[in-house]
């Protein structure tokens, strides 16, 4: 794997964390370069940002199990913003809003809520894979148009 793709898959895994972030200008660089088929840049992106979903999926399982035994319920509130109301939300719709995992701000959020209520792990990768390859199909097609 070369050095720009690594770049890419870190900065990808990095961005869908709850690290803030992005790879927009990176991707564009290298679209702009040629010397990667969409492809490379699609996988590479997207299982670097799944992967980082994931990761914060079980943090927010992993937040569960010590809000639970801790009593930290003011401490979840305070560092990540997980209101109930939020947490209604995700619950209501299930896996299905890990479609949305892709959007800036409010992505990370329903990754972490969604490893919070303990929704089923495989459906929720399933989910937030398909969020994170339809955002990188739509970015990497945009940007080659846009580059001509």
């Amino acid at each position: 794997m070369s050095g720009g793709l690594l770049s890419l898959f870190f900065g990808s895994l990095l961005a869908s964390t709850l690290v803030p972030g992005g790879v927009e200008g990176l991707l564009y660089f290298m679209v702009q370069e040629g010397d990667h088929s969409f492809i490379s840049l699609l996988s590479t992106a997207s299982i670097g940002n799944t992967l980082g979903g994931i990761i914060t999926f079980w943090v927010g399982y992993l937040l569960h199990v010590g809000v639970a035994e801790a009593g930290w319920q003011q401490r979840l509130d305070r560092w990540f913003k997980l209101k109930p109301k939020s947490l209604e939300r995700v619950q209501k719709w299930g896996t299905p809003a890990l479609l949305l995992s892709w959007l800036p701000i409010i992505g990370d959020p329903i990754c972490l809520a969604a490893g919070y209520l303990r929704l089923r792990f495989w459906p929720s990768v399933l989910m937030i894979a398909l969020g994170k390859i339809g955002r990188y199909i739509v970015l990497i097609w945009a940007l080659q148009q846009t580059l001509g």
